[in-house]
């Protein structure tokens, strides 16, 4: 697990810490990450097609037509499941008595504190037995969702003894 000394408090203790599932929060937008890819595949047929066409004599800028999409789609389909997975290595959820500290972040890594005064409710989605994904609402109506997370009664037990 993960060394959250340096940004516990005096006289806190942690309750709870967890990550997510890998694949549940490699794979959890399937189903845009599945069109990004069929997207992905045609766009790259019209490149090739756009850079053959150029080969034979017709103008440079067909080549050039599909690229956005081809981009686009990239991000959208196999682009979205490598940044999540290259996320996933970074990311850890601690609970204590007084907040909720979440570590996260590709290039940079960064904390994030959310006081347990601050949270109104939560939801919880579950993904199977033992795999739930916790939305946390905020009393600005903001709020944090902890996806994927491995055994969520344990943090649920919790959160109903901290959360009236």
């Amino acid at each position: 697990m993960m060394d959250w000394s340096e940004q516990l408090l005096r006289g806190e203790s942690i309750l709870w810490q967890g990550r997510p599932a890998p694949r549940c929060y490699t794979f959890r937008n399937w189903g845009l990450a599945s069109l990004g890819l069929v997207l992905f595949l045609l766009s790259s047929f019209w490149q090739m097609l756009g850079m053959q066409l150029v080969e034979d004599g017709h103008p440079w800028y067909l080549a050039l037509l599909p690229v956005p999409l081809v981009i686009g789609s990239f991000l959208l389909g196999p682009g979205q499941i490598l940044w999540a997975r290259f996320a996933w290595e970074r990311l850890f959820y601690c609970l204590t008595e007084r907040r909720l500290l979440i570590r996260s972040g590709v290039w940079q890594v960064k904390v994030r504190q959310i006081s347990l005064e601050e949270i109104e409710s939560w939801q919880q989605r579950r993904h199977g037995e033992h795999l739930a994904s916790i939305r946390l609402v905020q009393s600005r109506g903001k709020y944090i969702i902890l996806h994927c997370v491995e055994q969520p009664q344990y943090l649920i037990a919790h959160l109903e003894q901290a959360i009236p």
